[in-house]
C-alpha cells in the first residue's frame, strides 16, 4: 500500500554540545571550540548542510566560512529563525540530516540581479585601460598609480573586518565591450607611486550560476585570442581562463561545489605585470668608500623583496655595482647608520635603529626540500621580511660577521621540517 500521507521528516540531532547559539539583530553567535564567533546575517551569501564524519553541520558564508555543528545547544531554534528569514530549503536540509554518508547540499543562495552588460559595439581599447562611466566619463590607464586613481574622485575607500584597505569605484566601468557595475582594488600596497597592481570585481547573472562565466568567456575569446593551455583550465570543480592585455592579465574564474562551495559568482581579476622598475632604478651615489663596510656573500642567493609592493626596495648603490658586480652583499653606511642587502639590480635598506633582529632560519627536508632564509624583523612590523633564500645551512657562516658589522643580534631558531 502506498503511503501518500507520510509526514515529512523534521528531526534535528540531539543538542548534546555546549554552544548557546542565538541570534541578536543581524548577528548569529555560536561557539567554535572555546571561541565565540559570529555570522553577519546582513551579508549572508549562501548556506549549505553538510555531513562530515557522520556529524551534521550548517555551513554559512558571509565573506568568511562558518561551520556550525547541528548538535550545539540552541541549534533548532536558530535554524527555524534562519529558515524563516532566508527561505532555506527545509526538505533538502532534513533529508540530508537523515544521511550518514559524507555529502553537502546548498540550501540557500542570495539572489542578486545581473550586474554586467555586453555591448553590441566592439571596443578594442582593453589593453590601454578602462572607462569610468561617470559624467563626463573618464578613461583610466592601466598604468595609473594608486594616488592618481584616487585623485580622480570616482570612488571611496573602506576597510574590511580584517583591517585591509580597499578602494571601490562608485560608477559602472567599461572594459572593452563589457560594462560592470563596480570594480575595486586592494589599497594596501606600500609603494603608491606604482600602477595599481590588481583590480577585481564580482560578476553575477540573474540565475546565480555559471552563465556569467560563459558570457565573458564567449566575449573575450572572440576579441582576445587565448587557449586553455597555458591560458587556463576548465574542470568539473572550477573553470579559469586568462587573457593577455599586453602585460596586464585579465582572468575569469567560476567555482562549482564539487570540491568547494558555489557562490554563483564569476570572479573577474586584472593583474598588472608591466615593468615599472624605472621609477627606482636610478644611479645611487650616496655610498662613499670611506664610510662604507661591505660583506660579500660568496655563493649565489635568491633575493626575495619585490619593488612593486615593498617601498623599502631601492636601486643598488653604484659603489656596490662597481666593486662587486652582480654579487649579493650586505653594506653598512656608517655616515647615515643605515644598512642594506643587494641583489643584481636592487637593494633593500633599513635604519639600524628601526631593526629588532635579523633571523637565519634553516628548514630541513621532508615533504618539501630543505632551504635557509634570512629575514629582517623591524620594530614596527609584526612579521619578519624575507631577504634571501639559500640552500640549507648556506647562510650560517655569515652570522658572526653580520652581528659584528651591524651590532644587531642575529637569531638562529631551531630548524624545523618542511612538511
Amino acid at each position: 500500500m502506498f503511503n501518500f500521507f507520510r509526514k515529512k521528516t523534521t528531526k534535528f540531532p540531539l543538542e548534546t554540545q555546549d554552544g548557546n547559539l542565538y541570534i541578536k539583530a543581524d548577528k548569529l553567535f555560536y561557539y567554535d571550540r572555546d571561541s565565540k564567533e559570529s555570522v553577519d546575517l546582513s551579508i549572508l551569501q549562501y548556506a549549505y548542510v553538510e555531513i562530515l564524519d557522520s556529524r551534521a553541520f550548517l555551513f554559512l558564508f558571509d565573506h568568511k566560512q562558518h561551520y556550525i555543528s547541528c548538535q550545539q545547544k540552541g541549534f533548532s531554534n536558530v535554524y527555524g529563525q534562519l529558515a524563516a528569514r532566508f527561505g532555506f530549503d527545509d526538505a533538502l536540509f532534513f533529508k540530508t540530516l537523515a544521511k550518514k554518508k559524507e555529502q553537502k547540499h546548498r540550501i540557500f543562495i542570495l539572489n542578486k540581479t545581473k550586474n554586467y552588460q555586453i555591448l553590441d559595439q566592439q571596443h578594442n581599447d582593453f589593453s590601454q585601460g578602462f572607462e569610468v562611466l561617470c559624467t563626463p566619463s573618464i578613461f583610466v590607464s592601466w598604468d595609473a598609480n594608486y594616488a592618481q586613481v584616487k585623485d580622480l574622485g570616482i570612488g571611496h575607500s573602506y576597510s574590511s573586518e580584517l583591517g585591509i584597505d580597499y578602494y571601490k569605484i562608485d560608477y559602472p566601468v567599461r572594459i572593452g565591450s563589457l560594462i560592470i557595475d563596480q570594480m575595486e582594488f586592494c589599497d594596501d600596497n606600500d609603494r603608491k607611486q606604482i600602477a595599481v597592481q590588481s583590480y577585481f570585481a564580482t560578476i553575477n547573472n540573474n540565475s546565480q550560476n555559471d552563465g556569467s562565466y560563459n558570457d565573458l568567456r564567449k566575449l573575450w575569446t572572440n576579441q582576445i585570442p587565448t587557449t586553455l593551455e597555458p591560458g587556463g583550465y576548465e574542470r568539473e570543480d572550477q573553470k579559469y581562463l586568462t587573457f593577455d592585455l599586453k602585460g596586464v592579465c585579465l582572468s575569469i574564474c567560476y567555482t562549482y561545489d564539487t570540491e568547494q562551495y558555489e557562490s554563483g559568482n564569476t570572479t573577474l581579476g586584472i593583474a598588472n605585470y608591466r615593468d615599472y622598475s624605472s621609477i627606482i632604478l636610478k644611479q645611487r651615489n650616496d655610498l662613499k668608500p670611506e664610510f662604507t663596510q661591505i660583506l660579500e656573500f660568496k655563493s649565489p642567493l635568491s633575493f626575495i623583496p619585490d619593488y612593486q609592493n615593498n617601498s623599502e626596495v631601492t636601486a643598488k648603490p653604484t659603489l656596490i655595482q662597481e666593486n662587486f658586480g652582480d654579487s649579493q652583499t650586505l653594506y653598512f653606511n656608517k655616515q647615515t647608520n643605515r644598512f642594506g642587502f643587494t641583489s643584481d639590480q636592487y637593494a633593500i635598506e633599513y635604519a639600524i635603529k628601526e631593526v629588532e633582529q635579523i633571523i637565519i632560519q634553516n628548514v630541513l627536508p621532508a615533504k618539501g626540500g630543505g632551504y635557509a632564509q634570512l629575514s629582517v624583523k623591524t620594530k614596527k612590523n609584526n612579521y619578519p621580511v624575507g631577504i634571501f633564500y639559500a640552500d640549507q645551512n648556506q647562510l650560517d657562516p655569515y652570522r658572526d660577521s653580520i652581528e659584528k658589522m651591524l651590532g644587531i643580534k642575529v637569531v638562529m631558531p631551531q630548524p624545523y621540517y618542511n612538511c
